[in-house]
């Protein structure tokens, strides 16, 4: 049965995001369009990030699902794109990824899905080169009273429907109590309650 909606899952979700990409289509576009060098896309899931990259960097895109990697195929087109069968917690990962080896390391609409994400930012952090930049698109636990109750309430049932994702997540906070610094960020709301923005690591602060 986990196989079979994993594979269905797989199949619709890209019908199921459409008007909701559409709202953060500009987003992706301006902030992964002209990262350059190694770039890792965290949960790459059905290549919805692979056609705004440029045609110059290398992504190891990343992603645990694998009926979801075999539908991100046909969106390679050509690009220098690695596709890894892995969670972004296996540690086979550190064989294929060097510490401060990374340019870029994107993370859209995923973190909420990690069941380690405090393991996964300091991974984050290892692989980053000093100037490497971390980019986020998540939704986060909404910051009002009646719809954080609701999120709380439907969260058991929600994670089981949608792969793992969860609604209560505060990952703009785990980001920065990690150590990373916004060069950018934003808050804004589609329906969730969501974050985005742009950061580098503070190696003074240690956590």
């Amino acid at each position: 049965m986990g196989r079979f909606y994993a594979k269905l899952f797989a199949k619709y979700y890209d019908k199921y995001m459409v008007s909701f990409e559409k709202k953060i289509e500009k987003d992706r576009e301006r902030m992964l369009n002209k990262l350059n060098g190694t770039v890792l896309d965290v949960g790459s899931g059905t290549g919805v990030n692979f056609e705004y990259f440029n045609d110059k960097v290398k992504v190891f895109a990343v992603e645990p699902s694998k009926p979801m990697l075999d539908k991100s195929i046909q969106k390679i087109n050509n690009k220098n794109i690695e596709l890894v069968n892995f969670d972004i917690n296996d540690e086979k990962l550190h064989d294929k990824i060097s510490e401060n080896s990374l340019d870029a390391i994107v993370s859209t609409l995923v973190l909420c899905t990690v069941k380690n994400p405090d393991k996964a930012i300091d991974n984050f952090k290892k692989w980053l080169k000093p100037d490497g930049k971390l980019i986020i698109i998540e939704h986060i636990h909404s910051n009002e009273k009646s719809k954080a109750r609701i999120e709380t309430l439907l969260n058991p049932l929600w994670k089981i429907f949608a792969e793992g994702c969860n609604l209560t997540r505060h990952t703009d906070e785990l980001i920065k109590s990690r150590g990373f610094t916004p060069l950018e960020e934003h808050y804004f709301k589609i329906g969730l309650r969501m974050h985005k923005g742009i950061f580098v690591l503070n190696k003074k602060k240690t956590v």
